[in-house]
């Protein structure tokens, strides 16, 4: 009988201990732009919400307006959301913020896997673990030349990981890091050539590149024909700083580079019928609003930034 309740016990403690590590892990995690939060007053539970963080990093509260959230922890929000809606309802002394979808911590998974999109986490796992969250890898994806395609303030960046000779290694440490953002591509093995790196990504006809003032930049794959608003919209919308007047599409055309502004302001006012239709391969760039007068040396700046960028992206892909 006490060999029983020692085995009860160390049971019951072991089970605390986890919820307290579950715990603590979530006071450490750090809210970003894209999380939901659910936040909860059992005081007045008519002030109960489910906010999502916006790009500028603040939720909207049930009382007292908005308020920011990225940066904190949910220990530190509660303090912070107290504080602001004590002034307008003085019963409210605690509340419980929970991150119901982590939306600040994604990837992007595209090519050959069961089911490409994008995957949010809470502390973003290993490539394998990812891809197998996608799903899995299909018949044909070519694990050897797995290639994550990843952004930063100066340069796209791009690597190629030999995954197939990692798994058979049992060297899953030797993985790189995935960082939130990061587009994996899992390109296909067709016939006895395998399709590898960035090259593959390159050659695929329903694949887009979207960066600039938009919600979620990144690579994209579409399955059917697809105007460029519609292409926009499914990688986030423009934010609020968005030229819409004076977007920018970078088409690769027997071998050249040639870049299309395209007025989508004029499209959504009904003053164009049809709106211009993307291809496989486009690079999609939406500008910043500028407060000064564009003169036609800023427009051939901004023209000639955006073909700079497309010759590296494509340099890139060409090496």
């Amino acid at each position: 009988m006490k060999a029983t309740e020692s085995i009860i016990i160390l049971i019951l403690l072991s089970v605390s201990m986890l919820s307290m590590a579950q715990k603590a892990e979530e006071q450490r995690y750090i809210i970003g732009s894209g999380d939901v939060l659910k936040i909860t007053f059992w005081q007045d539970p008519e002030l109960n919400v489910t906010t999502k963080v916006n790009e500028n990093g603040m939720i909207a509260l049930s009382v007292g307006g908005s308020i920011k959230a990225e940066g904190y922890t949910a220990e530190q929000l509660v303090d912070e959301i107290v504080e602001r809606v004590s002034l307008f309802n003085r019963r409210i002394t605690t509340t419980t913020v929970t991150v119901s979808e982590f939306g600040s911590r994604f990837v992007y998974v595209i090519g050959k896997v069961r089911t490409p999109g994008k995957y949010t986490f809470e502390t973003i796992p290993n490539l394998w673990n990812i891809i197998l969250e996608a799903g899995g890898p299909a018949p044909d994806a070519n694990l050897s030349s797995i290639t994550i395609i990843r952004k930063n303030q100066k340069k796209g960046e791009t690597l190629t990981i030999d995954l197939s000779d990692i798994l058979s290694n049992n060297a899953l440490n030797a993985l790189p890091e995935i960082k939130t953002g990061d587009n994996i591509f899992v390109p296909a093995i067709v016939g006895n050539a395998s399709a590898s790196g960035i090259n593959a990504l390159r050659n695929q006809d329903n694949v887009i590149f979207i960066y600039g003032q938009i919600g979620s930049p990144g690579v994209y794959t579409f399955n059917k024909s697809l105007n460029l608003l519609e292409a926009l919209i499914t990688a986030g919308g423009p934010t609020a700083q968005a030229k819409m007047s004076k977007v920018r599409v970078i088409r690769r055309i027997k071998g050249y580079s040639s870049v299309i502004r395209v007025n989508i302001d004029r499209y959504t006012e009904g003053d164009v019928p049809d709106l211009f239709m993307v291809k496989g391969g486009d690079t999609i760039y939406v500008p910043r609003k500028v407060e000064i007068r564009e003169s036609f040396v800023w427009d051939f700046f901004m023209i000639a930034a955006a073909a700079s960028i497309t010759a590296l992206v494509y340099n890139a892909i060409s090496n």
